[in-house]
C-alpha cells in the first residue's frame, strides 16, 4: 500500500498547481484537507520529504491564518497542531489556540447550537445551517488541541459531533444528509451525498479515537455503528459509492469511496466496529487503486459541492483531481495499512 500513497502524496508535493482544486497555495479547506494527507503519509512512510514539505508550508501561510476566520478555513490548523507536536514550534500552538477562541466563543452558531457552515468563497451565506464537512474542517481539530491545551475545546468537538450526528441522520435509514437547515426545518434538498457520508464516518471515528471515554460515547458509537451498516448496504457490485448514494443513476465518486473506506477501517481498528466491514473495505480500496491515474491523481473525484438544489445538481458536478481526494485516498490507503 506504500506505493499507492506515496504516488497520491508526491503528486501534491512536487505539483505546481495553481487551481482550486489542488493549488495549496492558500490557507484554506482544500489545502487543508490535503495537508491532511501529506501527514499521513509521513506517518505512514517515515519519510522526511513529506514532514519538509509540511513545516515549509506552514511558513510560508501560517500568517494567512487570521485573514478570513471561517469553518472551513480552520482545516489546516489539523496539521499545523500535528506538525506542532513534532517541533514544538510556540507559534503553531498560539495560532492554533487563537483560532480555536474564536470558533468556541466567536463563530456562527445556529439556534441549535451547532457551528454554521461558513466559507471563504464570495457566495452568499449559509445562514442557520450546519453540513456535514464541519466534522472534518474543524471538530477533528478541536479534539486533539483539547487534548493538549484548553479543555473545553474537546468538550466543544463532542457537543458538535452530537448536535451534526442528530440533525443529519435519516432515523430511518441511517444514512446522512449533506445539511440541515434550523431555519427551515428542513434537509433542503434531502440529499444523502456521497461525500458528506465520508466526512461524517471519518471524522466521527477520528473524535472518538482522540477523545477516550466520555459521557454520551455510547449513543455515538451506537449511531456511527448504525451508519457503518447502512453503508455497507448500499455499496455498489464495483466496490465504490455513488455521488448520491442511495440513487443508481448517480455516478460512482471515488473521493466518497475513499473517505468511506477509511472510516470503516478506522472503525475496525479502533474497536468501534468488528471485522465484518473487511471484504468491503477491500473491495473498496481496490476500486480507490485502480482510479489512480499515471500522474498519481484520483481520478472520478467531484468537483466543489456546495447544497445543491436537486439530485439531478448533483449528478451534474464536474470530475477533477482535487486534493480533498487526494488526501482521502491516502487515509483509505493508511488506515487498511494500520488493520
Amino acid at each position: 500500500m506504500e506505493t499507492e500513497i506515496r504516488k497520491l502524496a508526491d503528486r501534491m508535493v512536487l505539483g505546481k498547481d495553481t487551481s482550486w482544486a489542488m493549488g495549496l497555495g492558500s490557507f484554506d479547506w482544500v489545502p487543508g484537507v490535503g495537508l491532511h494527507g501529506i501527514y499521513l503519509a509521513y506517518e505512514a512512510t517515515g519519510d522526511e520529504r513529506y514532514r519538509n514539505y509540511l513545516v515549509d508550508w506552514i511558513e510560508t501561510y501560517l500568517s494567512q491564518a487570521h485573514e478570513k476566520l471561517t469553518v472551513n478555513s480552520t482545516a489546516p490548523l489539523m496539521t499545523v497542531l500535528d506538525i506542532w507536536g513534532k517541533t514544538k514550534k510556540a507559534d503553531y500552538l498560539r495560532v492554533c489556540e487563537d483560532i480555536a477562541q474564536y470558533i468556541v466563543t466567536d463563530a456562527p452558531r445556529t439556534a441549535n447550537g451547532g457551528l454554521e457552515h461558513t466559507v471563504t468563497e464570495a457566495v452568499a451565506g449559509f445562514r442557520e445551517q450546519i453540513w456535514a464537512d464541519t466534522l472534518f474542517m474543524v471538530c477533528i481539530f478541536l479534539a486533539k488541541l483539547g487534548c493538549v491545551s484548553d479543555p473545553n475545546y474537546a468538550a466543544f468537538a463532542r457537543q458538535q459531533l452530537a448536535i451534526h450526528l442528530n440533525y443529519l441522520e435519516d432515523k430511518q435509514d441511517h444514512l446522512y444528509y449533506h445539511g440541515w437547515s434550523q431555519a427551515a426545518q428542513s434537509h433542503l434538498s434531502g440529499i444523502k451525498w456521497g461525500r458528506a457520508n465520508a466526512w461524517v464516518l471519518y471524522s466521527g471515528m477520528a473524535i472518538l479515537d482522540t477523545l477516550g471515554a466520555f459521557d454520551g460515547r455510547d449513543a455515538m458509537v451506537e449511531k456511527l455503528r448504525q451508519h457503518a451498516a447502512a453503508l455497507a448496504g448500499v455499496q455498489r457490485a464495483d466496490g465504490t459509492f455513488g455521488t448520491i448514494l442511495n440513487d443508481a443513476d448517480a455516478y460512482s465518486e471515488l473521493s466518497a469511496t475513499a473517505g468511506i473506506v477509511a472510516g470503516l477501517a478506522y472503525g475496525m481498528r479502533t474497536g468501534v466496529l468488528d471485522s465484518t466491514y473487511r471484504e468491503a473495505c477491500e473491495r473498496g480500496l481496490a476500486a480507490v487503486g485502480s482510479a489512480i491515474n499515471d500522474a498519481g491523481e484520483l481520478t472520478g473525484v467531484s468537483s466543489g459541492t456546495p447544497i445543491l438544489p436537486d439530485a439531478q445538481a448533483y449528478k451534474t458536478v464536474p470530475i477533477e483531481p482535487t486534493l480533498y481526494g487526494q488526501a482521502l485516498g491516502i487515509a483509505a490507503f493508511v488506515q487498511m495499512a494500520k488493520l
